[in-house]
This record gives structure tokens, C-alpha cells and sequence, in this order.
């Protein structure tokens, strides 16, 4: 999964503030499943360059189109409102800029659950886990990779590494070298770009969102599980759906969870992530 995302304290702390203000003021009338009813629609937050869990692809008409695994997830909590799926797509930052505004009313981005993230959203429950063999790893040359046979001996090295903006990479990465030699994009494919023009030596990324880029990047690899897994206890193993803060939101949020329970129970879960992954192939990089 994509794993992806630790907001930063001074984005917290900033929209914390506003989205406090606006919750105490709505009163538990103001119910927001029966608002997205009466709306007709209701309004997803994501980051779509992250395979297999939300990303672009061109459709039969040459037009673009987001799809993946969060995707199929928010259509068919949407199906089951009785409402049109409408999404709204930025970088991560944004999306959780727009969760926390109440800009959106909830947001699939491969969210990983945090205890800094709980003062400023909420979450559903759990939906999916990485598969085994998927893990928070590092995305390198080849020829870099043969110089480091230990995770020590890279951390050693103090390498100038990236991670996406406002993601648990970076804290991932703030263990592994310097925060001076730490850049971040805003999109994996700008920061697999950048490394493949030369201008860093590293990314932390999910195994399994790296995996695709390395039919276009053949000089590229994924430092092994064994020995190099930045996440060996599973700490953010688990994807969760986020929404803004206040009451109103509880039976949205029961609503979405009774659809992933439902979902596991009937294997939709499973089938989706096997599906996006067989359109990770057709994957594009757009720029926003």
C-alpha cells in the first residue's frame, strides 16, 4: 500500500485551529450523510499517483481517468449512499489540507493512521493491509545498491534521499540520513525522475507502488525486505479512510464502515487491489 503520509505539526497545528471553529459551531442536525443525500453527491479527497491505489490511466476516448483500489473503494460506499462518486484530486498535501477544511467529505489516499493525525481528522476502520511480502523500502540505482549490503552501512553513507511531501516516508527518512540531505516532492514519479536524472541518491517508498516503476526505470531497484524494511513491526500496515473532525460525520463514518466490512467479507477488498494492479500497466504521469 501506499503507506504514504504523515501531515507535517505546522500544517496541523494551522488547519487544527479552523477545523475546531467550524465543528463546535455545527449543530448534530446538520447530519452530513443526509447532507451528501440531499447533495446527490459525495466528494472524495486523493492523491492519484500512487499504483495500485489511486491513479491515472487514459480511457478509450484518450481521456483521463483516475482509478485503483481506494478508488473502487469510495464508488461503492457511494453506491451505497445512492450518490455520484465526485473526486477531487491533489497532491497528498492537499488532500490532507482538504480533509482537515472540510473541503472534501473524506479522503482514500493510502492514509496510515498516526497519533498526529487524530487531532486533526478521523478514521474509519482498517480496510486493507499490505500484502506479505509488500514493505517500506527504498527505491535506488542499481549500481548505488551494490555499495550497501546493511541498512547501517547506508545509513553511514548519509545519502541525499527523497521522500513525497507530508508522507510517513519522511519520517522514514529523517531516520536514515540528515535532514539536510532529505528532498521532497510532490509526486513518487517526480521523485523517481529526480533519481533517475541523478540529483538524489534514494526514495523511500512502499514495495509494492515501486514495483511498477521498474519496468520504466530498468536501472533501477528496491533495496531487499531482508535487512532493508523501514516498517519490520507493521506500524503502517493498515489503510484507513479519513474525514474531518466533528460529530455530524459519525454516520458517514459508520456508514463507510459497514461497507468495508462487508467488502472483506465477500472478498472485494482482495479482488480490487488484483484488478488495479493489472491496470498499474496502463499508469500515466500527469502533471497537475
Amino acid at each position: 500500500m501506499k503507506m504514504k503520509k504523515l501531515v507535517s505539526v505546522v500544517l496541523a497545528t494551522t488547519m487544527m485551529m479552523g477545523v475546531v471553529g467550524c465543528s463546535s459551531s455545527t449543530s448534530d442536525s446538520a447530519d452530513k450523510l443526509e447532507q451528501i443525500k440531499e447533495a446527490g453527491k459525495i466528494v472524495l479527497g486523493t492523491s492519484p499517483d500512487f499504483p495500485p491505489s489511486e491513479f491515472y490511466i487514459l480511457d478509450e476516448n484518450g481521456e483521463k481517468q483516475i482509478v485503483g483500489s481506494d478508488i473502487s473503494l469510495a464508488q461503492a460506499i457511494a453506491d451505497e449512499i445512492g450518490v455520484e462518486l465526485e473526486i477531487k484530486a491533489t497532491d497528498f498535501n492537499g488532500v490532507l489540507a482538504n480533509v482537515q477544511s472540510g473541503a472534501v467529505d473524506m479522503a482514500i489516499s493510502g492514509f496510515a493512521q498516526t497519533e498526529e493525525r487524530k487531532k486533526v481528522m478521523q478514521f474509519s476502520d482498517g480496510y486493507q493491509r499490505d500484502d506479505s511480502e509488500d514493505y517500506q523500502g527504498i527505491l535506488t540505482t542499481k549500481e548505488i545498491a551494490e555499495k550497501y549490503k546493511t541498512l547501517d552501512e547506508f545509513k553511514d553513507a548519509n545519502l541525499t534521499i527523497a521522500a513525497q511531501a507530508g508522507s510517513i516516508q519522511y519520517e522514514m527518512a529523517l531516520k536514515l540520513t540528515d535532514e539536510s540531505n532529505i528532498k521532497q516532492y510532490g509526486t513518487i514519479d517526480a521523485a523517481a525522475l529526480a533519481l533517475d536524472a541523478g540529483d538524489i541518491d534514494a526514495v523511500i517508498i512502499s514495495s509494492n507502488s515501486g514495483e511498477p516503476m521498474l519496468d520504466t526505470f530498468t536501472d533501477m531497484t528496491i533495496l531487499p525486505k531482508d535487512g532493508f524494511d523501514l516498517d519490520p513491526d507493521a506500524m503502517y500496515s493498515t489503510n484507513v479512510i479519513g474525514f474531518p473532525l466533528g460529530d455530524e460525520y459519525q454516520s458517514l463514518i459508520d456508514l463507510c464502515n459497514e461497507v468495508i466490512a462487508e467488502a472483506r467479507e465477500h472478498g472485494d477488498l482482495e479482488n480490487w487491489v488484483t484488478e488495479a494492479k493489472e491496470l498499474s500497466a496502463q499508469a500515466i504521469e500527469v502533471e497537475e
